[in-house]
């Protein structure tokens, strides 16, 4: 008995230091891990007993841990123990507020508001929240990430409160915070956030609120970012200019477009020595959609980061199905340039606005000044109405020659997709010679209510090539890209040399 009665000791003290010991991680995996780990080496109802007794925790990094502790526990029993906990008044506000929180986020369980109906007009709790997550977010800012983006699930009078509240903390601890809740889809929550920021430009915090406001004028729509132009014209009018940083150690990394437009870009910062880390923002953009997907990490090892070349070069990285691509070493202000006229679509309205860790990491790549690229590059972007007519002969070559290049394998692999989906009549197809074949495809294409759909993908592809192998040396394999994209709104579809050469290579493979 005596010795059980240690052992059960030895195990809640040591349960007691590795709940404690959350407040040491560092991101959201390790936290996740270290709860994991927990769960699997003590009893369940040893866990429950000392989650409970730690929910009026100051430390917002322990919370996060207490409710990856509550996922991973049995849920009848840890849903009843939460509200039980909840609903007793004897507990400390803070507490309560906690287990509610965890309860809500953690288990998608919705407490009935009588249990708390006493602690909806406590400001002072919502400002110790907001204390704590200021103090962790100054080591870790995807704390100051996850606590907008539980804000932004409630009503507009929360972020209203928040902001409010930020009123009495320093102006140093109110920027960051700040330029996230400025990046909110609700207007009115957008411009309250902004005027705050141009507010702090008369403080002890000026150099970073004109940070802040600097990056935003890139990214959000454009009602907003006018307004913070019109902010920091003043400012440079009465002697205040942001210092913006030296990018020499950022670059960027290209692949070339699928068959729809769409690329993969990396923006990475090189670390300044073998022991500190670097900088990854990866893209997957399309300049006909927007910023489809974004992942970022401020924590990269050297080891990791591919070796920096000269423009133009091929460079070999690993991707994260264990396999290789190869992305081209392309200017900077390119990389930038291309994400900025994606991100139009979202400016814009016409696209959903970009959320997570893309409004955190933004500042990154637009501290700097606007990009600036080759004129050449532009005109390869620049529909041109007045495009002057080239024989089909001639396209058809440079159709040909494109098709060839290695960087047009993926769109090659697309010959098979178009011949399945014309469905053309196998019994007719068999008598007639290749070309056809062709013509009798390009004439079902026609029949598409998509077909422009198809038509302005591949346009946007040509252009994105012509610039990729601009980059990459090819100057003449990219005017003929660019030619290429300049025919494709002006010819029928009949005449379309690009799909008329997809088409005749897929009719070669299947014979």
């Amino acid at each position: 008995m005596t010795d059980k009665i240690i052992n059960t000791f030895q195990q809640r003290r040591q349960l007691e230091q590795a709940i404690t010991d959350f407040a040491q991680t560092q991101t959201e995996t390790e936290l996740a891990s270290a709860a994991r780990h927990i769960v699997h080496t003590y009893p369940a109802d040893l866990v429950l007993t000392l989650l409970l007794k730690h929910l009026d925790t100051g430390d917002s990094q322990v919370r996060g841990g207490l409710g990856h502790l509550a996922a991973l526990l049995p849920p009848e029993e840890i849903a009843t123990a939460l509200r039980t906990f909840v609903a007793n008044r004897q507990h400390s506000a803070a507490a309560r507020v906690t287990a509610a929180l965890i309860a809500e986020r953690f288990l998608s369980l919705e407490l009935p508001s009588a249990l708390m109906s006493d602690l909806h007009n406590s400001d002072e709790i919502a400002f110790q929240s907001l204390r704590e997550a200021l103090a962790v977010g100054q080591r870790d800012r995807h704390v100051l990430l996850e606590y907008v983006t539980q804000m932004q699930q409630l009503g507009e009078e929360i972020a209203l409160m928040v902001l409010n509240l930020l009123g009495r903390v320093p102006a140093s601890d109110q920027i960051e915070i700040l330029r996230l809740i400025a990046q909110d889809h609700r207007p009115h929550i957008g411009k309250e956030a902004v005027t705050r920021l141009e507010h702090l430009t008369s403080s002890e915090a000026e150099q970073a609120a004109m940070r802040a406001l600097h990056t935003l004028q890139f990214t959000l729509p454009h009602d907003l970012s006018t307004q913070i132009e019109r902010a920091l014209r003043k400012l440079r009018f009465s002697g205040k200019r942001y210092a913006q940083p030296s990018s020499e150690q950022w670059r960027a990394l290209l692949s070339p477009a699928d068959v729809n437009g769409t690329q993969s870009i990396w923006l990475l910062k090189m670390p300044a020595t073998p022991t500190t880390t670097g900088v990854l923002l990866g893209f997957v953009f399309n300049l006909g959609q927007g910023i489809v997907h974004f992942f970022g990490s401020e924590m990269m090892e050297r080891s990791v980061l591919p070796d920096l070349q000269t423009i133009g070069s091929l460079v070999p990285v690993a991707t994260d199905d264990g396999g290789t691509a190869v992305l081209l070493e392309v200017p900077f202000d390119y990389g930038r340039w291309l994400l900025a006229k994606a991100l139009e679509f979202h400016r814009s309205g016409k696209a959903q606005p970009l959320t997570g860790e893309y409004t955190l990491y933004n500042d990154l790549m637009w501290q700097f000044d606007a990009p600036q690229v080759d004129e050449q590059v532009q005109l390869f972007f620049q529909a041109n109405a007045n495009a002057k007519f080239v024989d089909g002969e001639t396209l058809d070559r440079y159709a040909t020659t494109l098709l060839a290049h290695p960087i047009m394998e993926e769109w090659k692999l697309q010959n098979r997709s178009l011949l399945q989906a014309t469905r053309p009549n196998a019994s007719v197809a068999a008598t007639l010679p290749a070309t056809g074949v062709v013509a009798m495809l390009l004439h079902e294409l026609e029949k598409w209510p998509e077909n422009r759909v198809l038509v302005n993908a591949l346009e946007i592809g040509l252009r994105a090539q012509a610039s990729w192998l601009y980059y990459r040396g090819e100057s003449e394999s990219a005017e003929q890209a660019h030619i290429l994209a300049d025919q494709m709104q002006h010819l029928p579809l009949s005449q379309n040399p690009l799909l008329a050469r997809m088409l005749a290579d897929g009719v070669q493979e299947r014979e």
